[in-house]
C-alpha cells in the first residue's frame, strides 16, 4: 500500500508540474501576442516606407509575372502556400547545422520568416531572435493571406545593384517592368534573395548564373519544368538594360 501511495503522489507531482509549466508557456505566449500584435498590423506600413526610402514602385502581385511568382516560391519555400508561416524540416535543418557549428547562422527561413525578419527583427544572430522569427511568423499567417504576405515581400526584399523590390529590380537590370518578365529574366533574379550581392549579374554575371541553375533545379523538383526546359531557359541570352553590361555572357 505505501508503495502504491508513493507512486500516486509521485504521479501528481508530476501531472502538477506539467500543469504549471504549461500555464507558464501559455502565459508568455500571451505576453508576447499582446506585445507584438500591434507591431505586425504595421507590416504593410513598414513594407511600403522601405520603396518610399529608396524611391522603389509599389507592385501589386497581379503586375508581377507569374514566372517570377513560381521560381522565387520552388526556390525559397516551396510549401508557402500551405505551411503556417514557419518550415519545420527548414528549421530542423538549419539547428542540426547551428548545434554543430555553436553558431545560430544558419537561416532556414520561409518567405514569411525572411520578410519579419527584414521588417521587425534587428541583425542580432540569437536564439531569441530565432525563436521570436517563429512566433511571429505564424502570427503574421494568422493576420494576413497569403496574397498579403507575397505582395509585401516581392516589395520590399532586396535585390541587388541598390533595387529594392521586384518593381525596382525588373527595370533596373532589364528594362521591363515585372509583369513582362520572361523565364530566363525571372529565375535570374529569383535567386538573388540569397544573397543579392554575392548574386548580383553586373558584378558576378557568372555566379548568378551559377544561381540560377539551382532556382532553374528547384522549378524541375518541384515539377514545373522538365530537365530539357531547364537547359534551354539556362541556355537563353539575357539582355540587361545597360548597354555597358550587354556583353556579359
Amino acid at each position: 500500500m505505501r508503495t502504491s501511495s508513493h507512486t500516486v503522489q509521485h504521479c501528481g507531482r508530476k501531472w502538477h508540474g506539467l500543469m504549471v509549466g504549461f500555464g507558464l508557456v501559455t502565459l508568455g505566449l500571451g505576453i508576447f501576442y499582446t506585445a507584438n500584435w500591434q507591431a505586425l498590423q504595421q507590416l504593410p506600413t513598414l513594407a511600403r516606407e522601405i520603396d518610399v526610402q529608396h524611391h522603389a514602385p509599389w507592385t501589386p502581385l497581379d503586375q508581377v509575372s507569374p514566372n517570377f511568382i513560381r521560381a522565387l516560391i520552388a526556390t525559397e519555400d516551396r510549401s508557402f502556400y500551405r505551411n503556417w508561416g514557419i518550415s519545420f524540416q527548414g528549421m530542423a535543418r538549419a539547428a542540426w547545422v547551428d548545434l554543430h557549428t555553436g553558431q545560430f547562422t544558419q537561416g532556414g527561413s520561409t518567405l514569411t520568416q525572411q520578410l519579419i525578419r527584414d521588417l521587425l527583427l534587428s541583425t542580432a544572430k540569437t536564439i531569441t531572435r530565432k525563436v521570436s522569427g517563429i512566433l511571429l511568423s505564424v502570427m503574421a499567417t494568422i493576420l494576413y493571406t497569403k496574397t498579403q504576405l507575397l505582395t509585401m515581400y516581392v516589395n520590399e526584399v532586396y535585390l541587388g545593384d541598390h533595387a529594392y523590390g521586384i518593381g525596382q529590380a525588373s527595370i533596373q537590370y532589364f528594362g521591363v517592368p515585372p509583369r513582362q518578365l520572361t523565364l530566363p529574366e525571372a529565375s535570374l533574379l529569383a535567386g538573388l534573395p540569397q544573397a543579392p550581392s554575392l548574386y548580383d549579374p553586373l558584378v558576378h554575371y557568372h555566379l548568378a548564373k551559377d544561381r540560377q541553375r539551382q532556382v532553374l533545379d528547384s522549378m524541375v523538383q518541384d515539377g514545373q519544368i522538365s530537365l530539357q526546359q531547364a537547359h534551354q531557359i539556362f541556355e537563353a541570352p539575357l539582355h540587361f538594360a545597360n548597354a555597358v553590361h550587354q556583353s556579359l555572357r
